[in-house]
C-alpha cells in the first residue's frame, strides 16, 4: 500500500524536520484581526508575526474575500462565521487598530468572541509598520469592549452573529495538495464553503515568499504546515484520482510529510481524497478538453481517462 511507502519517499532533511517537530511543543498561531480596508498591507502584517517566531493566520489570505463571499451567498454572517472559527483556531489575537476608537464591526465581533471563549490577552497594534504593541489581559479586554461599545451595538453583534455561532459546531478542513496544484486551491476552498467547512489552506495562509527569506531549507515552513495540520479537524488530499498512483508518486515533500503524520500520529483525523475533476477544475473535468495541444492533453489524461483528445 502507498502509506507503507511514504516514509521511504521522504528525504533525510524532511525526516529530520519531522523529528524536530514531534519533539517540540506546537508552534503558536496568531490570528491577525484587521480591517479589510488594509488588505494591501497583508504581507506586512504576516511578516510582523513571523518576525516574532509565530504563525500568522490572516483571514483574507486564509479565506479569500471574493470566493468566500460569493460562495456563501453574499451573506456577511456566513463569511464572518469562518473568521470566527479561525479566531478560535488560533493561540494569540493580534488586533491591527487603535485602542481609542471603535473598530470595524467584524474586528469587534472577533474580539468579543475571543474574550468569551479564550479568556486570553489580546495585543493591539496601532500602526502596521510601527513597533508599538499594546497588550491587554482578558479583564482589560472586557473593560475595553464595554467602554468602546454601547448596549445596542453589543445586542446587534450577539443576536445576529455571536450567539447563533456559539450554538453550532464548526469544523476546519486542512487542504492538502501538491505544490504544482496551488493554482487549483480556490476550487477546493469553494468546495469547503459548500460543505460548511472552514478551509485551512497552507499554500494560502503561509506566504512561501516570506518563508523563503529564512534560508533554512524549508524547515520553518514545514513545521508551520504541520502545526496547522495538527490543529485542523480533518484532511482533504486534493488530487487527480483517475491517475492516483502516478499522482501520489509525484507529491512534494511537504504533502508527503503531512500524509506520514496522518498515518502515524494523527490517526484520528478523517482523511478524504477529493478529485480535482469532481470539484469542477476545468483541466481535470473529464467531460471537457482543456489543453490547446495534443501533447499537453495527453499529459493531463494520463493512461486512465475515458476520453480521447481530438484536434
Amino acid at each position: 500500500m502507498f502509506k507503507d511507502k511514504i516514509y521511504g519517499m521522504l528525504t533525510p532533511e524532511t525526516k529530520r524536520i519531522i523529528q524536530e517537530f514531534r519533539e517540540d511543543p506546537l508552534r503558536k498561531v496568531v490570528y491577525t484581526s484587521f480591517d479589510g480596508d488594509d488588505m494591501h498591507h497583508m504581507l506586512a502584517i504576516c511578516d510582523s508575526v513571523l518576525k516574532h517566531d509565530m504563525i500568522a493566520l490572516n483571514p483574507e489570505m486564509a479565506l479569500g474575500y471574493y470566493i468566500s463571499t460569493e460562495t456563501l451567498g453574499g451573506k456577511k454572517i456566513n463569511v464572518m462565521t469562518d473568521c470566527l472559527t479561525l479566531t478560535i483556531f488560533s493561540d494569540r489575537l493580534w488586533v491591527y487598530g487603535k485602542t481609542d476608537a471603535l473598530l470595524s464591526e467584524g474586528i469587534m465581533a472577533e474580539i468579543f468572541l475571543w474574550s468569551q471563549i479564550k479568556n486570553k490577552k489580546a495585543t493591539f497594534i496601532p500602526n502596521i509598520y510601527g513597533s508599538k504593541m499594546v497588550e491587554m489581559n482578558y479583564l482589560e479586554v472586557k473593560e475595553w469592549l464595554d467602554k468602546m461599545t454601547d448596549e445596542k451595538f453589543r445586542s446587534d453583534i450577539f443576536n445576529s452573529l455571536l450567539t447563533p455561532y456559539k450554538m453550532e459546531k464548526h469544523q476546519t478542513v486542512y487542504i492538502g495538495a501538491n505544490f504544482v496544484n496551488y493554482k487549483h486551491i480556490d476550487w477546493a476552498r469553494v468546495q469547503a464553503y459548500k460543505e460548511r467547512l472552514c478551509p485551512i489552506s497552507p499554500q494560502n495562509i503561509l506566504s512561501y515568499f516570506l518563508y523563503h527569506g529564512f534560508d533554512d531549507n524549508g524547515t520553518r515552513y514545514l513545521k508551520d504546515r504541520l502545526t496547522l495540520l495538527a490543529k485542523s479537524d480533518m484532511y482533504w488530499l486534493c488530487i487527480d484520482s483517475t491517475n492516483l498512483e502516478a499522482e501520489l508518486n509525484k507529491l512534494d515533500q511537504n504533502t508527503l510529510a503531512e500524509l506520514y503524520m496522518l498515518n502515524t500520529v494523527y490517526k484520528d483525523k478523517a482523511v478524504k481524497i477529493v478529485d480535482w475533476g469532481d470539484i469542477k477544475v476545468p483541466k481535470y473535468d473529464k467531460s471537457k478538453m482543456w489543453a490547446l495541444t495534443s501533447k499537453e492533453q495527453e499529459e493531463i489524461l494520463g493512461s486512465n481517462w475515458p476520453i480521447e483528445f481530438r484536434k
